[in-house]
């Protein structure tokens, strides 16, 4: 299972594209939606209009999405959407429980903070886990973070707590950009991800992507 969340888990839209990017590239099929009444507050994330080809009013709601694909290295569940308000706990009972009826293995969450790093260096990647074995295995570190957490450290409990391995990714994006959506980061994630599930993802969009990128970057700081 690899997720990401848009919201305060998602600096620089870095790890929501990073889910939107293997979901569009990968030709990945609609797997379930979780409604979003639940668990959501539409006075914060609110839902959008969109007028159909015969100019008709659609409702277009904040839904959390999964998609499923194979490729050479795993089978994957791919989970995207608004980071819930509410009821936390029963959110992740529903992606836990899509996760063990395909008999997952591993659930990767996605994230991307803000932090005093360059545009034009490489991105940083901060890989943690709890298994000795998995840390060893992908080069990850111990997670030995204390403090306020998000939707997707709560996954990582709940995931750890089913029996399947727990594995965090997160980008580091420049604070003085933290408004303009990182594709760098995004290609970086793509890349880590890649080494953890045994094959090569496809890059080629986001390697254009981040070239406009490091430009519109550059003249801000300028």
């Amino acid at each position: 299972v690899v997720a990401a969340f848009t919201g305060w888990n998602d600096a620089g839209d870095s790890a929501s594209a990073t889910v939107r990017h293997l979901v569009e590239q990968l030709g990945a099929t609609p797997l379930a939606e979780i409604d979003p009444e639940e668990f959501t507050d539409f006075a914060t994330v609110r839902p959008h209009v969109r007028l159909t080809n015969e100019r008709k009013r659609r409702i277009v709601w904040p839904t959390v999405g999964l998609w499923s694909v194979s490729t050479p290295g795993a089978d994957l569940v791919l989970v995207l959407g608004p980071e819930p308000a509410m009821r936390w706990r029963l959110f992740t009972e529903q992606i836990i429980g899509v996760a063990q009826s395909f008999e997952s293995r591993a659930v990767v969450t996605l994230g991307a903070l803000l932090a005093d790093v360059a545009h034009s260096r490489p991105v940083q990647i901060i890989g943690t886990a709890t298994d000795q074995d998995l840390i060893e295995r992908y080069d990850l570190q111990p997670s030995r973070y204390e403090g306020p957490t998000g939707i997707v450290g709560v996954l990582q409990d709940a995931a750890d707590a089913a029996g399947m391995a727990p594995i965090s990714l997160w980008a580091a994006v420049p604070a003085y950009a933290s408004q303009i959506p990182s594709p760098k980061a995004a290609l970086a994630l793509v890349e880590r991800l890649g080494s953890i599930i045994g094959t090569q993802l496809p890059t080629t969009s986001l390697d254009s992507d981040v070239r406009d990128y490091e430009g519109r970057v550059t003249a801000l700081v300028d």
